[in-house]
């Protein structure tokens, strides 16, 4: 599972070389709340690409698709990840999958409003 903070630049790292390599990485994300897709491409900066494999994904307001840029809304998401034949290719079909799981995208902590109660009750007799 990867964990994506929203409105920063993330870095994430799982396991593709078990399947394959590629020298550009299609991400898919599908939020389970809306069913909708979003796309972006990632170039591997893993220092060792034989052990792990490691992105930087921005999750942004204004986002480039070929830049490692996605909006999420806040929640869980199933994520692909497939060996991308070019830099510019925003489309699976075809690819090679590589990856799957579930991602958590996480926004400010929101803390609970408190309020301050003092309860008064009113008793009828009769």
């Amino acid at each position: 599972m990867i964990r994506l903070e929203k409105d920063t630049a993330n870095l994430v790292v799982v396991t593709t070389t078990e399947k394959g390599t590629a020298s550009y990485y299609l991400f898919e994300f599908q939020q389970l709340t809306t069913m909708g897709k979003v796309y972006c491409i990632a170039e591997d900066t893993s220092a060792f690409q034989d052990r792990y494999n490691a992105f930087t994904i921005t999750e942004t307001t204004s986002p480039t698709p070929t830049d490692a840029e996605v909006e999420l809304i806040e929640g869980e998401a199933q994520y692909w990840i497939y060996a991308n034949t070019n830099g510019t290719n925003l489309d699976p079909d075809g690819l090679t999958e590589l990856e799957s799981g579930m991602c958590i995208v996480s926004g400010d902590e929101v803390s609970p409003t408190e309020y301050d109660n003092n309860p008064n009750y009113v008793v009828y007799n009769g």
